[in-house]
């Protein structure tokens, strides 16, 4: 399934295709390395397109960095 992506200020942050549906709920991660987010909406998006949804999804931990070498 298609996704887009938004916070809860309604700022398009990307486009997610998972092979199993989400739920309010679910966590995902999204990127290089990799950020985790959590689902904490489902927004139906425009009629011409049934198949597609929205998400807003709040973002639960920031990519880790390496240390600095010394």
């Amino acid at each position: 399934m298609h996704y887009v992506l938004i916070d809860s200020h309604q700022r398009f942050l990307g486009t997610l295709d998972s092979q199993q549906p989400l739920a309010i709920g679910d966590t995902f991660q999204q990127g290089n390395p990799g950020s985790t987010y959590a689902v904490i909406g489902l927004n139906q998006a425009h009629q011409r397109h049934p198949a597609r949804q929205s998400l807003t999804v709040i973002q639960l931990a920031l990519p880790k960095t390496a240390p600095a070498a010394v």
